[in-house]
């Protein structure tokens, strides 16, 4: 827990630097919020575990609407065994937590251009990128046998993401990103990259608070 509570700090420092000292080019601020993950590869289906998210971003615009972002951020992802699957399929009860390090490179275009009822519709935002994924810790519980599992876990991967961002204000808005690896978070040791290998499935929400600048 001492490398999560010192990553969110750095990313809270990054914020408030990043808004302090380059206020006139940097937006900077807040973001946390659930996740809901899945691995694909193993023996599980469904977005049953709940994990979080939470860190920090500074976004530079590079354009009429076209903006880049980086973040910093924490998140719990992994996976879990349905009711289903217990009672009727009789799989193993099985939770699995992997905490990361998350550093995603965000494109990000604002839809101000197009207009409804001549209203610009620049509090919506479309975005895409690419995060590195720095593996902290991996435990598996299955049937109550409760194991730390990180070695086997790889200590790097990379998810592609893509999502929404809804501004309520100059301050707040509300984001709703897929996330999927384009890594694997997990070699299998079989022949072949996408079969026999594990990979974060995830739909993640946010709420974010911009310290600065509205950011859209």
């Amino acid at each position: 827990m001492k490398k999560t509570f010192i990553l969110l700090f750095l990313g809270i420092l990054l914020a408030f630097s990043a808004s302090k000292v380059t206020a006139q080019s940097f937006n900077a601020g807040l973001i946390a919020g659930p996740t809901f993950c899945q691995v694909d590869g193993d023996s599980y289906a469904g977005f049953h575990q709940l994990g979080f998210t939470a860190g920090a971003y500074a976004n530079l615009p590079v354009a009429d609407h076209l903006s880049a972002q980086m973040e910093l951020k924490y998140s719990l992802l992994g996976a879990h065994s349905s009711d289903k699957e217990v009672n009727e399929y009789y799989y193993n009860p099985y939770s699995l937590r992997l905490h990361y390090a998350e550093i995603p490179l965000m494109l990000r275009y604002d839809l101000g251009m197009f207009r409804v009822n001549g209203r610009p519709l620049d509090f919506l935002t479309l975005e895409a990128g690419a995060s590195l994924d720095v593996r902290l810790k991996a435990t598996e519980d299955v049937d109550a046998d409760f194991q730390v599992t990180t070695n086997r876990w790889n200590l790097l991967s990379s998810t592609a993401n893509a999502g929404i961002h809804v501004a309520f204000n100059e301050h707040l808005g509300l984001g709703a990103r897929f996330m999927y690896s384009v890594v694997p978070c997990r070699f299998s040791g079989n022949p072949g990259w996408f079969f026999n290998q594990y990979y974060n499935k995830v739909i993640q929400f946010t709420l974010t608070y911009n310290i600065n600048s509205p950011l859209r």
